[in-house]
This record gives C-alpha cells, structure tokens and sequence, in this order.
C-alpha cells in the first residue's frame, strides 16, 4: 500500500483554468495528483483502465491529471483506492 502525504501548502504554483475567481494548484495538491500519476504508471495501468475501475469517463481522469478539472472528494478517494493508495493527513505549522 502507498501513502500519500497531504499538507497545506501557501505557496502556490500555476492557476486553476476555468474557475470564474482566481483558483491556484497549491504545492501540496500538486504533490498527491503527481504521487497518483506515477502510481497509475508504475500499475502500468492506462488512464481509461482507471476510468473503467472508477466509474466514469477516459477524459474525466485526464481533465484531473491536467489540472483542468479537480475531483469530488468521493470521486478522489476512488481515485486513491482505485491505485492501492491511502491518504494520510498530517499536521505542521501554521504561521
């Protein structure tokens, strides 16, 4: 099983297209979505093989791993479970 580790982060890197207000992939949100598409690469497993296993379409999962969309939660935690991962939160500081 892998782990995930998911933190807040403030510092912020390209924004979010097709939000009406200024939406940004913070560094945290940038690290799981990357840990995620490694993971689906190592499997071996193509993005419609993860669509199939989840339950919703080829371009839905390729909407997520381009930052054009963001997932539900319920619709991440498939996502996560989908590729043998757990999330872990953890807490740190907060200036």
């Amino acid at each position: 099983m892998h782990i995930l580790r998911a933190g807040i982060s403030v510092s912020c890197m390209q924004k979010f297209p097709n939000y009406k207000r200024d939406t940004y992939v913070t560094t945290s949100y940038d690290e799981m979505i990357t840990s995620l598409i490694d993971r689906r690469n190592q499997l071996g497993m193509s993005q419609e093989g993860l669509a199939f296993s989840i339950g919703c379409t080829p371009s839905l999962i390729h909407k997520w791993e381009q930052y054009k969309r963001v997932p539900s939660g319920f619709m991440f935690a498939c996502w996560v479970e989908a590729l043998g991962c757990q999330i872990e939160i953890s807490t740190k500081d907060i200036k």
